[in-house]
């Protein structure tokens, strides 16, 4: 009997160590049992001890498994993809391990065969599952039943028989038949129902032109499930013809209009349609040009405000068609330029103004033709109030003597220097000059109190200077002279009819913006490019001047006026002066239209006028090409 028993112990200690058991072969007869007794305890703990490792099985009322230290760990549970843990934690599919635990009755490694390799005793019997572990116990996969076969004193497992396997789903049984514990998976509803549907964002169906559709439900291999919709009209973007295809309540989201329609339009000032010539057009609604919205064409058949030309006819539509017309052209009026006080004393006599159009409008001409003005000094002997100022040879006696008339490039200095003895009390007075002139000229030194005095004017025209001082005798003596500022180069004067702060500019570019260093104006006094601001007037009349003391034949300057602040409903007179003359009657004069903006700054929604463009052909002759348009501040920060 001694080698059977050596066989069996041999078994069992290629078992134990296979199962992480002790290969000592005293283990097996230990405390005074029976080798056979020892084999069969030991194999029995070898089976708990495995049994302790297993998995709970899904379905299984059994939390927790004994360790073989007395306590209980948790059960690996597969997640939802039937995916349990293998050894050392690792997620295996369906449950699998890389081994097989013995006497559990499930195939944990997956290769189809149950608890192979290891022994039992003949005529037990176990629950076992032939499946993959994760699914054993769970829904219709049911345990089976399994026999340990043999004659010797341990057997082997017979194969797993009654065990349920994962099915089809037959919906409305309300099984469990992808053992998986999900009951109906995947039966959404009954075949061969049918519903209303509609796949659109909620809140649209029967709005517009959405309208629900239906779908029936059909069998799938794995349950059932509602088919497609048919028939369900779903939101698309409106196309502005006037239906609602976005279905949101409005038949023309993101449209400005119905395609196709018209309407009437203007696109003048508002209060100005139907009033004088003006008259209203007529536009249609047209598609945008990338089609996805739609916007009103242009405006044809309309009248909008114009210049008024001072013929009756309201041109600029608000009532006033004489607005801006200081005369009717042709006519003619009495006119005297002297100094206050002087007219019609004297020598000093009126002359005649005819009344002439300019800039679309009319206005008095600057010139006063056939005037007699105040004398320089009263000539002495002739019996002739010559300075117009009451007296006949006046201060002829105390030998006060003025320089005589004088002419000097306007923005020169001249020096003027007056005759008489023991004279005190002298002041130097302008008594006439051209608009803007006397607030523009400068006397060195200032004020001016003595007999030599240097006198810069910088506007054309003639200045009337009056020179008085008290003789030793205690008597007032005076004397008056002209001096004439001609033009040179290119001079470019502004005025306007009232308060406000109105600036000149002139650029030396075609294409470049306003307000840089193309541009002189009050920021950029002297420009590299050889213009001059003389002075920048912010608080009435003017005047601004800019010259150009040698112009560059060929090239072209441009003129502009811009009503920096405060000066809405003022107008501006802009004179250009080209090359060296004797005379200073202007190469051309431009008038404005009264402005209508009240923004201020540079760059802001104000007015600005551009005037004209001068081209010198030579050094003293020039061409002068009226532009006469308007736009705002802002727009001539970014564009010419």
């Amino acid at each position: 009997m001694l080698r059977p028993r050596l066989g069996l112990l041999a078994i069992l200690l290629c078992h134990c160590a296979a199962n992480g058991g002790s290969s000592d072969p005293s283990f097996f007869f230990d405390g005074g049992a029976s080798g056979r007794d020892a084999a069969r305890a030991d194999t029995t703990a070898a089976r708990n001890d495995a049994r302790a490792d297993l998995p709970a099985v899904e379905g299984s009322t059994e939390d927790a498994r004994p360790t073989p230290d007395g306590g209980t760990k948790d059960a690996p549970t597969p997640d939802d993809n039937g995916v349990g843990v293998g050894d050392g934690g690792t997620p295996s599919p369906m449950g699998c391990g890389p081994r097989e635990v013995c006497n559990d009755g499930l195939d944990n490694d997956c290769n189809g065969m149950i608890d192979e390799g290891c022994v039992c005793l003949p005529g037990s019997t176990s629950r076992c599952y032939d499946g993959p572990p994760s699914r054993a116990g769970v829904g219709v996969c049911n345990f089976g039943m399994q026999r340990c076969e043999g004659s010797g004193e341990f057997g082997t497992w017979s194969r797993c028989e009654g065990s349920g396997q994962p099915q089809p789903v037959r919906c409305g049984e309300r099984m469990d038949f992808r053992c998986n514990g999900m009951i109906d998976e995947g039966c959404g509803c009954p075949p061969g129902m049918t519903r209303g549907c509609y796949p659109g964002p909620m809140g649209t169906a029967g709005v517009g032109l959405c309208r629900e559709g239906m779908q029936t439900c059909v069998a799938t291999d794995g349950g059932a499930e509602w088919g497609p919709c048919t028939g369900a009209v779903t939101p698309s973007p409106d196309t502005c013809d006037g239906m609602d295809r976005d279905c949101d309540g409005d038949t023309g989201t993101g449209c400005s209009c119905v395609r196709g329609t018209n309407r009437t339009c203007y696109s003048g000032p508002m209060g100005t349609a139907g009033v004088g010539t003006c008259r209203a057009g007529r536009q249609t609604c047209v598609m945008t040009a990338d089609g996805r919205s739609t916007m009103w064409g242009r405006c044809d058949g309309e009248t909008v405000p114009a210049m008024n030309l001072c013929d009756g006819i309201d041109r600029a539509c608000n009532g006033r068609p004489l607005e801006g017309c200081d005369c009717t052209v042709g006519m003619t009026r009495a006119c005297y330029s002297g100094p206050a006080g002087t007219r019609r004393v004297g020598v000093c006599r009126d002359g005649t103004q005819a009344c002439e159009a300019r800039g679309g409008m009319s206005a008095w001409a600057t010139g006063c033709a056939g005037e007699v003005l105040p004398g320089p000094m009263e000539l002495c002997g002739n019996g002739l109030d010559d300075n117009c100022n009451g007296a006949v040879d006046e201060g002829c006696t105390a030998g006060l003597t003025c320089p005589g008339d004088r002419s000097v490039p306007a923005g020169t200095a001249i020096s003027l220097t007056a005759m008489g003895a023991g004279l005190r009390g002298i002041t130097w007075t302008i008594v006439s000059a051209p608009t803007g002139g006397a607030s523009s000229a400068v006397w060195a030194p200032n004020p001016p109190t003595a007999l030599t005095e240097s006198f810069t004017p910088y506007i054309v025209g003639v200045y009337t200077l009056r020179v008085s001082g008290t003789d030793p005798s205690g008597r007032v003596v005076t004397c008056m002279f002209n001096v004439t500022a001609l033009p040179h180069g290119l001079r470019v004067q502004l005025t306007w009819n009232g308060s406000g702060d109105v600036d000149l500019h002139l650029h030396n570019a075609t294409t470049s913006a306003w307000f840089n260093s193309n541009d002189c104006y009050y920021a950029n006094l002297r420009p590299a490019w050889g213009a001059v601001l003389d002075f920048d007037n912010v608080t009435r009349d003017g005047p601004e001047n800019t010259r150009v003391d040698a112009p560059v034949v060929g090239s072209a300057y441009t003129i502009g006026v811009h009503n920096y602040s405060s000066a809405r409903g003022r107008t501006a007179t802009v004179q250009i002066f080209c090359g060296t003359t004797t005379g200073t009657t202007p190469t051309a004069t431009f008038t404005s239209r009264a402005f209508t903006l009240s923004a201020s700054g540079n760059c802001s929604n104000n007015d600005f006028w551009r005037v004209a463009r001068v081209v010198f052909s030579s050094p003293t002759t020039c061409t002068v090409t009226p532009i006469n348009t308007y736009t705002t501040g802002s727009a001539a920060c970014t564009g010419f």
